[in-house]
């Protein structure tokens, strides 16, 4: 959730910051993705390598890209560029 809330009430973000578990990434992308910036920057964690295709393929849907991933372990943080 942004700011603990369902909706970012319109407001715009340059960067979003989400670290959490993959099934609630995957409910609220629509909200991260609708709340970006037209540049924005949308970086996701919390999450095992193994779920990063279904991550993937729910954030391509919003036509955000793919910049960096960052590994430790089994754990993933991806950046996404709009």
């Amino acid at each position: 959730d942004i700011l603990g809330v369902k909706s970012s009430g319109g407001k715009k973000y340059d960067v979003i910051i989400a670290n959490i578990n993959r099934n609630i990434l995957l409910s609220d992308m629509k909200i991260y993705t609708d709340s970006l910036d037209q540049e924005g920057t949308l970086l996701l964690s919390g999450f095992y390598k193994d779920d990063m295709v279904v991550i993937e393929s729910e954030v391509i849907k919003y036509g955000l890209v793919l910049d960096k991933m960052i590994q430790k372990n089994n754990w993933v943080a991806l950046k996404y560029l709009k």
